[in-house]
């Protein structure tokens, strides 16, 4: 003892010695209390990793297109599309002619661009290696004016934009250049031919691009010039077509005066066109910045992320870290409690409140950075799992803004569970301590209190991971109303429809005759769409001798007439579209019976035979009503179809035969089947390489954030429920280290061990049940308002109310029953002889 006050005189004389006792102090606790600080040290590494990965799914998704220069004055023109008076939802393109227009009479607009989607041709680039021509499918081709390149801060690895305002002038990206060109230098001046459904044409290449950024919802791989798409449409003077555009604003304040503009151009010059359909157009400007968190729909590049997403893994990251600061006050008050004559022998020696709350601040800082070097090694060793759950390589743990996350991390945790023993200690007795008197110091409704916010979050969190899994769930294994297994398809070659000789027609007739002599292939169909991607082909359909008021906006289907049949899509009235029909001289036609349903016919009989106009030839005729069935994800309500036989083909459909009895496995099978095909395609299409997928994968593939949303969002709410039970443990250990003398005398009088378990657990086993029927209703609200952004969703039945309360309820018992029955076991003796 006379060693312990002069160390403390020390110190108090000298801030280094106190510094390095109070290091001392702080080593011994952790080694002397190894339970609470592993709960404490392994909490806080699982909520601080857990909060980095998600930070950086979360800042990933946040900023993209911030690298666009000035992208503060950067927008995209949008509209929202009316008739009637109801809102038909976001239109993102804008009509063509109207971009010119507004360049011409805004000063303000500093650049404008627009993009012209020229994938839809289903394009191939033709071009000579040597002597030997090589031909690839290309994606990502879109056409684009000059000022692109500026406006979004494109750098150029070779050659330049200087003639790309004139005809048949392409840039590549520099990943796409790597499959056609030895370098980017050599690739300058060339040639190649880009082929489509509309035919071909031959572009100089004048440059490459880097490639896009990651975190650009932009995305392109070949750039052809504007004035090049004139060959094929005059959309650049036609109201009725529309491009993406962009514009620089010289001052963002002036965005009101430009819509303004834009309004009284459209009004003036297409406003009449859009109403004799029944449509009128309400533009805005979305900045660049918002697209990724807001865009939905099918004519963006790539598909955004539903904000909702975003917010909600922010709160997991937050909840989980509250939780584990949550364990370490818990378990911090019961510590402090158990040092009271430490903390009163440090006062009447001479420290200060400070210096004591000094103390706890420096162990919690200490705890911190134990748990922040955990964490990152932590993330590191898990990196190629938390790749595949995120898809996002964790490479900016050591960026600047990652440092700065770590430290306001440790700094927060520091201050907010290292003053926590302040508001017990300032209002110490140091006699009542002394003498044993003071054990509780209000510290147990605090601690119920803590407890019970943790176990109404992890309420909370089980239903949310619950009513997550069982909408993805659903979404994947609803009856689609098509068939889509073990059906393999290949990209088409392009074959130019308006040539009369239509040899990719005849060649793919030759392989579906060839193949369909091997017994694993069942059936062969084309058309120019495929389930899982939006339908870009529409029109505006109304009954013959209706007005064009009432026109309903429809997806057209492009089809060999034994596509239904293929896919397995019921015919509800009339007939199938047969060999000989003819949608551009006979005007024959089979819709769907959403399309029926919105022309106004009560049943789909009815709507047999009737004429549609609003085709772009002749007046269609109704001859049959197919079933609806979901061509995209669940995310949609079925959409009005209308399927025409046409031979615009994109993609060639097989449908496999698989013996199931056969003992290969499935794998071999399919593997066996492919093949097979790849031999009569190379020996029909000589100069194509053969580009295909699975049907299933391919749709499923639709659900890609809402799994990954699903895993993470279980996976971090499974850390937040561990970390919770690991509190929960540590707190009974502390229960039953101050009752270990009660225990041995009601075992000594006959207490059973079911009573003495009973007994231990009762007071937290309510505590987490009242948690659970208090944050029932906030569960059901909460779940209720998710669900609503899904069409087609699974209901909150009986199991909503009962899994979740019987599965936290068993969590805590199970974090607890160990603890308790190796105390009640023990030998009664033992008990008595504590303290």
């Amino acid at each position: 003892m006379n060693w312990h006050i002069d160390w403390e005189y020390k110190c108090n004389q000298n801030p280094k010695a106190m510094f390095k006792n109070y290091l001392l102090t702080i080593i011994r606790q952790i080694s002397k209390n190894k339970v609470f600080s592993f709960i404490n040290i392994f909490g806080l590494a699982l909520g601080m990793g857990a909060c980095l990965v998600i930070a950086q799914y979360v800042y990933f998704h946040t900023s993209f297109d911030t690298s666009i220069p000035n992208a503060d004055r950067v927008f995209r023109l949008e509209a929202e599309a009316l008739r009637s008076g109801q809102n038909l939802g976001q239109q993102l393109e804008s009509p063509s002619p109207l971009s010119d227009l507004l360049l011409n009479e805004s000063p303000d607009i500093e650049l404008l661009n627009r993009f012209f989607y020229y994938g839809y041709a289903n394009t191939s680039i033709i071009y000579k290696r040597g002597d030997q021509q090589v031909n690839f499918e290309q994606e990502g081709v879109y056409g684009s004016g000059k000022d692109a390149f500026e406006l979004f801060g494109y750098d150029f690895v070779a050659g330049n934009g200087e003639k790309f305002d004139e005809p048949n002038k392409a840039v590549l990206t520099l990943s796409a250049s790597k499959k056609y060109f030895d370098s980017p230098e050599n690739a300058i001046g060339t040639s190649f031919t880009l082929s489509g459904n509309d035919g071909a044409a031959e572009f100089e290449l004048v440059g490459v691009l880097e490639d896009i950024p990651n975190n650009s919802h932009i995305d392109f791989e070949v750039l052809i010039s504007m004035p090049s798409i004139d060959r094929i449409t005059e959309s650049r003077k036609n109201w009725s077509t529309s491009m993406l555009t962009y514009v620089k604003l010289r001052d963002k304040s002036k965005t009101e005066d430009v819509l303004t503009s834009v309004n009284r151009i459209f009004e003036e010059n297409a406003a009449e066109l859009y109403q004799q359909s029944g449509y009128s157009m309400d533009f805005y400007f979305r900045p660049i910045r918002d697209i990724h968190l807001n865009s939905k729909s099918s004519q963006d590049f790539t598909s955004g992320i539903d904000s909702r997403i975003i917010l909600a893994l922010s709160i997991i990251a937050i909840i989980i870290l509250v939780i584990a600061w949550i364990n370490y006050m818990n378990l911090s008050l019961v510590r402090t409690i158990d040092r009271l004559k430490e903390m009163g022998i440090r006062k009447c020696l001479g420290s200060s409140i400070k210096q004591i709350i000094l103390l706890f601040l420096l162990e919690a800082l200490v705890m911190n950075v134990i748990a922040l070097v955990l964490a990152i090694g932590g993330i590191q060793l898990s990196e190629s799992y938390l790749l595949e759950l995120t898809g996002l390589p964790l490479t900016a743990l050591m960026s600047s803004d990652a440092i700065s996350l770590q430290l306001a991390l440790v700094l927060l945790g520091t201050v907010v569970v290292g003053l926590y023993p302040y508001v017990l200690l300032k209002t110490m007795s140091i006699v009542n301590v002394l003498v044993g008197k003071q054990k509780n110091m209000g510290g147990s409704k605090m601690r119920k209190s803590l407890v019970f916010v943790q176990f109404a979050v992890t309420f909370l969190l089980i239903a949310g991971t619950l009513t997550v899994y069982n909408q993805i769930n659903y979404m994947r294994e609803a009856d689609l109303g098509i068939d889509i297994e073990n059906i393999l398809v290949i990209k088409s070659p392009p074959g130019a429809v308006h040539d009369e000789e239509r040899q990719d027609v005849a060649r793919f007739n030759t392989l579906k005759t060839e193949l369909l002599k091997h017994s694993g292939i069942a059936e062969i169909t084309n058309a120019g769409e495929i389930p899982g991607e939006p339908i870009g082909w529409k029109a505006s359909f109304y009954l013959k001798n209706k007005s064009k008021e009432s026109s309903v906006l429809t997806s057209l289907v492009s089809m060999d007439n034994d596509f239904p049949k293929f896919f397995g899509i019921d015919l509800l009235a009339g007939r199938e579209l047969k060999r000989g029909d003819d949608p551009w001289s006979k005007g024959d036609v089979a819709i769907n019976e959403k399309l029926a349903t919105a022309l106004g016919f009560d049943n789909p009989e009815d709507a047999v035979g009737a004429e549609i106009d609003g085709f772009y030839g002749p007046t269609l005729t109704v001859r049959g009503v197919m079933e609806n069935h979901h061509h995209t994800s669940l995310h949609n309500d079925y959409e009005p179809i209308a399927y025409i036989l046409s031979s615009w083909t994109e993609f060639y459909f097989i449908k496999l035969r698989l013996d199931e009895r056969s003992q290969n496995g499935r794998a071999d099978q399919l593997g066996g089947l492919v093949k097979t095909v790849e031999n009569e395609w190379g020996n029909v299409f000589t100069d194509y390489q053969m580009d295909y997928f699975f049907l299933d994968r391919a749709f499923d593939a639709q659900y890609k954030e809402d799994i990954r949303f699903g895993k993470i969002f279980s996976g971090f709410s499974g850390l937040t429920i561990l970390i919770a039970c690991l509190g929960l443990f540590g707190l009974t250990s502390f229960t039953i280290q101050q009752r270990t003398k009660e225990i041995g005398i009601r075992k000594t009088l006959g207490a059973s061990i079911d009573n003495l378990i009973l007994l231990l657990s009762k007071e937290y086993l309510l505590l987490v049940g009242a948690a659970c029927v208090v944050s029932l209703p906030f569960a059901w609200w909460i779940m209720r308002k998710w669900l609503e952004g899904y069409t087609f969703r699974i209901d909150l039945g009986w199991w909503f109310f009962v899994v979740p309360i019987i599965f936290v309820i068993a969590l805590a018992l199970m974090s607890i029953i160990s603890k308790i029955l190796s105390t009640v076991r023990a030998n009664p003796v033992e008990s008595l002889r504590y303290e």
